[in-house]
């Protein structure tokens, strides 16, 4: 059930966090998210033992740290580096001092399932031509990590693959994937009544739950061009210009 949806402008995404978990059927998807401060990483690395401090409105993996509980240490990975602190007050510093010019969130980290050993995730694009139309999902690919990176972002390294060649390698539901991200858009659209395309991250967990991780109101299409099959990025276009 939904309530009634407030208006957000920007990448602000705890607040787009937060108008996602209005729609009770969304709930199971999002991963636990809080704004950042000392308390609520604390409360969130006891509850979880593994989370993701991000930027509140970042973009391109831009300033992600994975936090790790791991045996009595604290592990916190940087792209491809790694800071290892032994006490829970140390990494708290370390964090406090590197968001303090801007603000971040916390997210519960996903147990991302693997291809070829490296964590994946799905970029969905979701679209509709006027606001007033239904939304429709154009376009899906699979975006598996580099070598020694957590994120899948391409301007991280990360690799784009075909839908069919990651189903060889691993059984996903792709109409599951499909519904959750046009759900999404759907519920986030009424937050955004001018927005025509989403692009929306959704992360398969080794159990084989979906988790959204966030939607991208200006998604880069570079990693539909680069596919063989230039079919999907032609209907996104076409969608594009005939709204």
């Amino acid at each position: 059930m939904l309530r009634m949806a407030v208006r957000l402008r920007g990448r602000n995404k705890y607040k787009m966090y937060l108008a996602l978990k209005q729609n009770k059927s969304l709930e199971p998807a999002l991963p636990h998210t809080m704004m950042w401060s000392e308390n609520n990483f604390v409360t969130m690395l006891r509850n979880y033992h593994s989370v993701v401090v991000k930027p509140n409105n970042g973009k391109q993996g831009q300033k992600v740290y994975f936090v790790k509980k791991v045996g009595s240490k604290y592990v916190v990975y940087i792209n491809k580096k790694r800071k290892t602190f032994k006490k829970r007050k140390s990494v708290s510093n370390y964090l406090k001092r590197v968001t303090s010019k801007r603000n971040f969130i916390i997210q519960q980290e996903v147990d991302l399932a693997r291809i070829d050993g490296k964590r994946f995730d799905f970029r969905i694009i979701v679209q509709r031509k006027k606001r007033n139309l239904p939304w429709v999902v154009n376009g899906v690919i699979i975006r598996r990590a580099g070598k020694g990176y957590k994120v899948t972002n391409r301007h991280r390294h990360g690799v784009i693959i075909p839908v069919e060649e990651a189903r060889k390698k691993i059984p996903f539901d792709e109409k599951e994937v499909k519904k959750i991200a046009h759900l999404a858009a759907e519920t986030l659209g009424r937050s955004f009544p001018n927005q025509k395309i989403f692009g929306v991250d959704i992360g398969l967990q080794k159990d084989g739950s979906l988790y959204i991780f966030e939607l991208n109101r200006w998604p880069m299409l570079g990693g539909f061009r680069s596919l063989k099959d230039k079919s999907q990025i032609k209907r996104i276009m076409a969608f594009k210009k005939s709204g």
